[in-house]
């Protein structure tokens, strides 16, 4: 079970940050930090409230099958983005979408 590693993947896939997720379930801050790092496993009641949150199964949150086709580049990204600061992660968003226009704008010609 890769619990920690699908919460990230998951967050991602809907756009939603650790602040948004604990606002949706009630569950502090720390205590989701703790889960997404992979510090802590969340209680049965915890891991139900993050997966209605998110709208899946509980067995989709603890599925092997969400992170077995990502590739380890974009694990490492995850990784390094969820320890940056939130100024910090908005910045890198930035950033990221700046190469991606500067992109296409290079291979669309």
């Amino acid at each position: 079970m890769n619990f920690n590693e699908n919460l990230k993947v998951l967050l991602n896939k809907q756009n939603l940050r650790q602040a948004d997720l604990c606002r949706m379930t009630g569950i502090q801050t720390s205590l989701m930090s703790e889960y997404i790092k992979g510090k802590k496993s969340p209680t049965i009641g915890n891991a139900i409230a993050i997966a209605d949150a998110l709208h899946i199964s509980l067995d989709t949150l603890v599925s092997n099958k969400i992170t077995e086709n990502i590739p380890s580049n974009t694990k490492l990204a995850l990784d390094i983005f969820e320890k940056l600061s939130p100024e910090f992660q908005t910045y890198s968003i930035q950033q990221m979408k700046e190469l991606l226009n500067l992109q296409n704008k290079i291979f669309s010609n």
